[in-house]
């Protein structure tokens, strides 16, 4: 798990203003943000994935915020983006609940399309806007290591964790 920056009144703003305030210029000073981490923690992939929005979110916002992002960096860093995982449950917003909750809010929402075999094997990427309890990108990692990938680096922009690194080692 390797996020950029800290979630604090700035970054805060960042997010919200591009998700939420239609301000989708924003995504090209993400991904250079993005980029440099990338660059800087020597990441490497098959493939980028995203965590995908309820079609009805979807709808509602215009856009996923997660997929542009994934989008603009597979340009930057030259790996392809792959649309293999569905959100099959319309979650409710996750910012108010708590880990447990969030978890639970979560379960089972998803689903992996692939039906091509892409992913045997293979090392991703996940992209995410905010990285707070790893709920979302827990239950999608579950999910891929049943295919099973090789190995899975969760990239977001933001973090409300203690840390804005998690190395491997530390989570074995």
């Amino acid at each position: 798990m390797i996020s950029c920056i800290a979630y604090d009144e700035i970054s805060k703003k960042l997010i919200l203003d591009y998700k939420y305030k239609n301000k989708i210029y924003l995504c090209r000073y993400i991904v250079n943000l993005m980029k440099e981490k990338f660059i800087l923690e020597n990441i490497k992939a098959d493939y980028i994935l995203y965590v995908p929005l309820h079609k009805k979110r979807l709808k509602k916002r215009g856009f996923n915020q997660s997929e542009r992002i994934a989008s603009r960096l597979s340009e930057v860093v030259d790996i392809p983006v792959l649309d293999c995982i569905e959100r099959v449950k319309n979650t409710k917003r996750l910012y108010n609940l708590n880990k447990k909750e969030r978890e639970q809010e979560v379960k089972n929402s998803f689903i992996i399309k692939d039906k091509n075999n892409l992913l045997k094997d293979k090392n991703v990427i996940l992209i995410d806007d905010i990285f707070t309890t790893a709920s979302t990108t827990n239950e999608i990692s579950k999910l891929l290591r049943l295919i099973p990938v090789n190995k899975i680096t969760v990239l977001t922009l933001l973090t409300r964790a203690r840390d804005t690194y998690i190395s491997d080692k530390e989570n074995d």
